[in-house]
């Protein structure tokens, strides 16, 4: 999220200059499919963001979660105040689910009116506007005085829903539309199911720095019973970083589609692509297990990655350490696989260095020593609320602004 986050005090700018978000961090985990939305906004003012914090601290979704109030210092686009009669449509269908008009409509969105029954965080509808239709998210709600009114973001602003004049957008307004469109997509990248595992249960999660970035984690179906965990960190940041990480992930899901399940030889495939097709200093560090239900055996290639922590049920701990070297970065590339047994109560966390290098106020990292002390003294939770406690205690810990991202997988042996 390239929210280039300040403190709330508004005395440098004014209030044009800027939008607000709010910011959500879970006290207790959610399985990763079901808490994706992390950031609400953009809103013009800070009485807008309160508006939507008296309406979602009702719902029972966001009853244990903290909020933060953030403001990014580009200018936001350009609101038109405009009133259009628009339908909410059930996806892949002209069904009206609801008549509305619009307030007012930027590239990114609109805020609708006289809406007469209340809209749910996170819905996906299509809206209609005369003849024209686009995919929007709900990401905040009205109350008191403005119950009948939400905000919504397009998530395919190349439409153009609103006929906008975009000759009038500025060269940063015109960046921001191409990034927020690259989110969009790369949103998308991140796993969309979960693979059943009788013997497994596991979540997933990243929380990016900025709008887009170079984190990769994934869960790859292999075969009956058998699941692949895959998480990457690529070199860089920004748009580079995202492209060669969409890269990986297309490379990555044709090998797979394959049905190859040679770890080494899967991934000097992916090593072969990677390097053709990338700057030469840009290289992926990648760990990739292979899960299988019935043994319970984890085999694991890792290619240059932070080692995975095996935490055993009795507390030893074990490290799953390199194997290989990082991808992309030279033309030949050979990795051994290594495997292990994951016994009832085994607890496994795969994460990016985004966690460990976090910062606390006098400049000391978060360590490996902080994260097997959150992994031990909350190793009864479930995956996912295990995962979310992590990120509770690593965001508590970190001061000032988030610098890289912070991806982590958590597996837990029933």
């Amino acid at each position: 999220m390239d929210l280039d986050v300040t403190g709330c005090d508004t005395g440098r700018q004014a209030s044009d200059e800027f939008g607000w978000y709010i910011i959500e961090r879970p006290r207790s985990g959610l399985s990763p499919l079901a808490h994706r939305a992390t950031r609400f906004g953009p809103f013009t003012t800070e009485e807008e963001c309160g508006v939507f914090l008296d309406s979602v601290k009702q719902i029972r979704r966001f009853s244990n979660s903290i909020f933060e109030l953030r403001k990014r210092r580009e200018r936001p686009y350009k609101r038109h105040k405009v009133e259009y009669p628009v339908r909410l449509c059930q996806l892949g269908t002209v069904r009206t689910l609801q008549l509305a008009r619009s307030i007012d409509v930027s590239v990114s969105g609109a805020r609708l009116g006289s809406l007469n029954a209340k809209l749910n965080l996170g819905e996906v509808f299509s809206l209609h506007c005369a003849d024209r239709k686009a995919p929007f998210q709900v990401i905040w709600v009205g109350s008191g005085a403005t119950e009948d009114e939400a905000g919504l973001e397009c998530l395919a602003p190349e439409v153009n829903i609103w006929k906008l004049d975009l000759s009038e957008l500025t060269e940063g307004e015109r960046l921001r539309r191409e990034v927020d469109r690259a989110r969009t997509v790369q949103s998308r990248l991140f796993p969309q199911e979960m693979p059943p595992l009788r013997t497994l249960d596991y979540s997933g999660h990243c929380t990016q720095a900025r709008t887009v970035g170079g984190d990769y984690y994934d869960f790859v179906p292999m075969a009956p019973g058998e699941v692949g965990f895959v998480l990457a960190d690529v070199s860089g940041k920004g748009i580079g970083a995202a492209l060669l990480m969409a890269n990986l992930h297309g490379s990555l899901q044709a090998q797979c589609a394959l049905g190859s399940r040679d770890l080494p030889r899967l991934l000097a495939s992916v090593n072969c692509h990677l390097h053709k097709h990338t700057e030469l200093e840009r290289y992926v560090t990648v760990f990739f297990g292979c899960y299988n239900d019935l043994t319970r055996k984890l085999r694991y290639v890792n290619c240059g990655h932070n080692p995975p922590l095996l935490l055993r049920r009795e507390g030893a701990i074990e490290r799953l350490d390199a194997t290989a070297t990082v991808l992309g970065l030279f033309r030949e590339w050979e990795g051994s696989v290594v495997e292990t047994k994951i016994e009832p109560g085994d607890i496994v966390s795969m994460y990016t260095d985004g966690i460990t290098e976090a910062r606390g106020e006098n400049g000391e990292e978060f360590g490996e020593a902080r994260l097997l002390s959150a992994l031990r003294e909350n190793h009864n939770l479930e995956a996912a609320s295990l995962l979310g406690k992590v990120e509770q205690i690593v965001e508590e810990f970190r001061s000032g602004e988030q610098h890289d991202d912070l991806t982590m997988i958590i597996a837990r042996s029933r």
